[in-house]
């Protein structure tokens, strides 16, 4: 890594965990192979941090603006400064974003900024009216991505490379151009030797407007005939060059400033005709503290200007489809609010992405799915106008900005033109492939007056498409909003449950009904929140399944479980088995086999005594599945398989997996006695198990008439209220003290 790609960024937030996610994000070249190895371990495939080909950055965190200010002024003073800085706009109680930024300026105004907000504390012109309209100030809104980040901080970071080369040279130039002034009274021949030794367009003019001297890069560089230097006049001259540029009237203007205030030194940036850039430095020639003429000097920058105009792209462009990313949409957005704002109009917001997506990339390639993608934003961008934003968040998910509506209905209409693109097939890898959109709209300002709004309604405005079947639009309502809220709020409080351990089990036992001996429980989780009670696991497992908690949950549930049925045998209570219901999500998972292993390790519970219960889905949706439970049975534990006959039948699996127990559905037995054709159910479920030999387990027992009925039919184990309720592990022990076998049930008449 050379010194040229070696920068020091500081981040200032009051959130240490904010410091770590920078660190991750832009220190990921420094991870070691053996530390990827791990995290490939522990996360998955999916969270391997690649070799994103960043500069190598040199980070330092601050919790205040203070404190970050003080880091700032000792890295100058060590000559060592920092080129970007992070800063969040709140953190309380010291300075926040926009104080910080000032005392930051103060000290070093060539530092590139960032501000990171999640808030709209500061609009863009607020922040304008604060800090002035400067060049090395950016808006980061948060939550930001990876890919966003980086980019930006890679760009940002050439940029004040550039800038530093620049200024550093600039201060080289003023420096030469007076020494050569100097020479002229002393050595002719030593200032056109200095003339002709430099790369730049050197030219020199009296107060007069006399061209005095020039080297020959000056006339290679703008191709100026030898006739036209013979005059000596400069205004000549400049009409020559002025002819050469795209627009004349910005040079024009540096002429006319320069004749009004002769002291002014000028330093512009100027594009040519023939698509060249030149970048233009002029200061007053002095002599005895007199203004005695004025040096011109001319450099070729077109090839930094392609750098940093790349450079600005790849910073706010998707790679892939080329179209603006997440952070020029949000930058669009706030153009339209306030264009919306001065006009009173309203404009609109759709976020729409692929149906079965995944499906693309897993059949016919990654590769394949990026060619659909880079498709898909040609035929958009063909379609609609192009002062409507089309924007690639990440994936397969897009968004539009759609300004200037008349009404809010209108919208309807775009979206039906957006879904009518897509019926048309595009053509990957030699065939036709059909995909459909699911749309989110949502209109400023009805359904936010942020950026931050518009995109999260919208979102969740599509989200309620993919629900209702997908390939349909839908609009934000409050309703959705609210809900969002309300689920954020469940996901927060689940993920403290986790952190202050208030999740515990209960046990139901599971009887025999031939011999009425206790033969195994069922571990059932609950969940004790500090305010809402006890929550059962109908009210919660759901989302953490879909939040992808359930693997920590089900882990901890099956650990504690073993470890339970362990200490009870250490007590000398009868040697059973514990039950444990196992989500498809945990189920799946390529380690489960070796966890299940550990855990029967570490707690010293047998493999013979822990069951594990699986739901119908698992077995129909997983084709895997078999394998797992033939793994398994090969440690020794017991399947059952849960709510059976519920749902998509699974009776073609049964003859093909290695089960123990089917677990009758408690619907079911609920109505023996009420409905005949589930009596019916009941005994083909019975036959079939012991055709197959398997044992039978009745769930949810709560009658002595639904004993007998089960009893009749050879099922041989049941659970339910009839015999316990779930109770705590201090509640079964004192009845194990004090066990009987369950009520004596008659036996049934003869028919």
């Amino acid at each position: 890594m050379s010194q040229e790609d070696d920068f020091r960024i500081i981040i200032i937030d009051d959130n240490p965990a904010i410091h770590q996610d920078f660190i991750k994000i832009l220190a990921a070249k420094a991870k070691t192979p053996e530390l990827n190895i791990l995290e490939g371990k522990i996360f998955g495939n999916a969270n391997k941090v690649e070799d994103v080909g960043l500069p190598h950055f040199h980070i330092d965190t601050a919790s205040q603006g203070q404190e970050g200010v003080e880091l700032i002024q000792k890295a100058l003073g060590e000559g060592r400064p920092y080129a970007l800085a992070f800063v969040d706009i709140r953190m309380p109680p010291g300075w926040n974003g926009i104080e910080t930024i000032k005392h930051v300026w103060a000290l070093d105004p060539n530092i590139q900024v960032v501000i990171c907000t999640a808030f709209s504390d500061y609009t863009w012109e607020d922040t304008i009216k604060e800090l002035g309209m400067r060049d090395n100030l950016l808006i980061l809104k948060k939550p930001f991505d990876t890919v966003s980040v980086r980019q930006l901080a890679s760009a940002l970071t050439k940029k004040w490379q550039l800038v530093e080369q620049a200024r550093t040279y600039t201060e080289f130039l003023e420096q030469n151009v007076q020494e050569r002034t100097s020479s002229l009274n002393n050595a002719l021949s030593l200032t056109r030797a200095t003339l002709e030794s430099s790369a730049d367009g050197i030219l020199v003019t009296n107060a007069a407007g006399k061209i005095i001297d020039y080297n020959q890069q000056l006339i290679e560089m703008w191709e100026i005939p030898e006739s036209l230097m013979a005059h000596k006049d400069f205004k000549v001259l400049m009409e020559y060059m002025l002819n050469q540029l795209k627009n004349p009237s910005e040079f024009q203007k540096i002429i006319l400033e320069i004749n009004k205030q002769h002291e002014n030194i000028i330093n512009k940036i100027f594009k040519c005709k023939d698509k060249r850039v030149f970048e233009c430095y002029t200061q007053p020639q002095k002599l005895d503290g007199q203004i005695i003429g004025r040096v011109w000097s001319f450099r070729n920058v077109t090839k930094r200007f392609k750098l940093e105009k790349k450079l600005h792209k790849q910073a706010t462009h998707d790679a892939l489809t080329g179209l603006p990313n997440r952070i020029l949409l949000t930058d669009r957005i706030q153009q339209a609010i306030s264009g919306a704002e001065r006009a009173g109009s309203i404009f609109g917001v759709l976020f729409f992405d692929l149906d079965r997506f995944k499906l693309i990339n897993d059949s016919l390639s990654h590769q394949a799915g990026d060619q659909l993608l880079q498709k898909i934003a040609k035929r958009l961008i063909s379609t609609f106008r192009a002062e409507d934003t089309i924007s690639r968040l990440g994936g397969d998910e897009f968004v539009m900005v759609i300004v200037d509506l008349e009404k809010d209905r209108s919208m309807a209409n775009i979206a039906d033109k957006l879904q009518g693109i897509f019926k048309k097939p595009f053509k990957i890898s030699n065939r036709d492939v059909f995909i459909t959109v699911s749309v989110g709209i949502s209109i400023y300002p009805k359904d936010g007056k942020t950026a931050n709004e518009l995109l999260s309604n919208a979102d969740l405005a599509m989200y309620r498409a993919k629900e209702l079947g997908a390939n349909q639009f839908q609009f934000s309502t409050p309703e959705m909003s609210k809900l969002a809220r309300i689920r954020l709020e469940q996901e927060n409080e689940l993920r403290w449950a986790i952190e202050n351990k208030e999740f515990f089990l209960t046990y139901q036992p599971q009887f025999d009904l031939i011999t009425r001996e206790l033969v195994s429980v069922e571990a059932l989780i609950r969940w004790k929140h500090p305010t809402k009670g006890i929550i059962l696991p109908l009210d919660f497992i759901p989302l953490a399944e879909g939040i992808g908690l359930i693997i920590p949950i089900g882990e901890w549930m099956l650990r504690t479980a073993c470890q339970q049925n362990k200490d009870w045998q250490n007590m000398g209570f009868p040697k059973i088995r514990v039950s444990v219901n196992v989500e498809n999500h945990q189920f799946m998972q390529l380690d489960f086999i070796e966890k299940v292993k550990n855990m029967l390790h570490e707690t010293g519970l047998k493999s013979k005594y822990l069951e594990i219960e699986i739901r119908e889905s698992v077995i129909i949706h997983n084709p895997d599945v078999m394998k797992i439970i033939e793994d398994l049975k090969k440690l020794g534990v017991e399947i059952s398989l849960d709510q059976f006959g519920v749902g998509n039948s699974s009776l073609g699996y049964l003859k093909k997996i290695h089960l123990d127990r089917l677990k009758i559905d408690e619907s079911f037995i609920q109505n023996i006695d009420v409905d005949r054709s589930d009596e019916v159910i009941i005994q083909a479920i019975i036959d079939i198990a012991h055709s197959l030999d398997y044992q039978v387990l009745a769930d949810g027992v709560e009658t002595k008439k639904q004993v007998k009925f089960l009893i009749t039919k050879n099922c041989q184990t049941a659970q339910g209220y009839y015999f316990s309720k779930p109770i705590s592990p201090q509640e079964f022990e004192t009845m194990m003290k004090a066990y009987n076998p369950i009520p004596s049930i008659p036996p049934p008449k003869k028919q």
